[in-house]
């Protein structure tokens, strides 16, 4: 099992009236790509932030990987997170003046894997199965497009070889032939790493691309 959720409920800090989230059961087998959709404010990107350690639930049980995240501290979660997921969000969180070679390398630093040998052809691969324009490698990404900016997150994400990719509206940006080719290439990168994959989103018109289409409403009883 890629993700197991038991009774997890989440609650801003100070305030135990507001239910965000309430998710009795909700699992997640390895290689599948489900596709979280739901209105803005419904809770989306909280779960995602959960999932990924980036947040600790109010109470309940989170396993990802067979790992009780709820259990562990922050410093370890984000540990777990550098070493065994891939998160790709709305707002890049690229390093603008670096080029996109050295911020792939920031998110490699960070894992377990350290300085190992190789990373650098690694994310040159991964930037050329992503379409990126090799003259873009070594620009500072404040001067790529979007669509680069884009990609190279994605590259960032993948760069350690995460067992799941986590995705908050990446598409959301992109026009509808943009967002299609980006889905194509991300889809055969993640069935060729035999990769788990949660995307939120609320353009259904994506559902195509997913092994399985959930409503947040059907996942968590909470305010909608």
């Amino acid at each position: 099992m890629a993700i197991e959720l038991r009774d997890v409920k989440f609650t801003f800090a100070g305030d135990s009236r507001e239910l965000l989230l309430n998710v009795p059961h909700w699992t997640l087998s390895k290689g599948e790509r489900v596709l979280i959709h739901g209105p803005s404010g419904a809770g989306k990107s909280t779960l995602l932030s959960l999932l990924s350690g980036l947040l600790s639930c109010t109470s309940g049980d989170i396993s990802v990987l067979g790992t009780r995240m709820d259990q562990m501290s922050l410093r370890q979660r984000d540990q777990f997170r550098a070493d065994n997921i891939g998160c790709v969000f709305q707002r890049f969180n690229l390093v603008s003046y670096l080029n996109a070679v050295d911020n792939i390398g920031l998110a490699h630093a960070f894992s377990a894997l350290g300085k190992t040998s190789g990373w650098r052809d690694e994310a040159m691969a991964l930037l050329g199965a992503l379409r990126v324009e090799q003259g873009d490698w070594f620009r500072p990404t404040s001067a790529l497009s979007m669509g680069q900016q884009q990609r190279v997150a994605i590259a960032r994400a993948l760069i350690n070889s995460p067992d799941i990719l986590i995705a908050d509206e990446p598409t959301s940006s992109l026009d509808a032939e943009n967002r299609d080719n980006f889905l194509s290439l991300l889809m055969g990168l993640i069935e060729e790493r035999g990769m788990t994959l949660v995307f939120v989103s609320h353009d259904m018109t994506l559902a195509k691309y997913f092994t399985r289409v959930e409503a947040l409403c059907d996942i968590s009883s909470g305010p909608h």
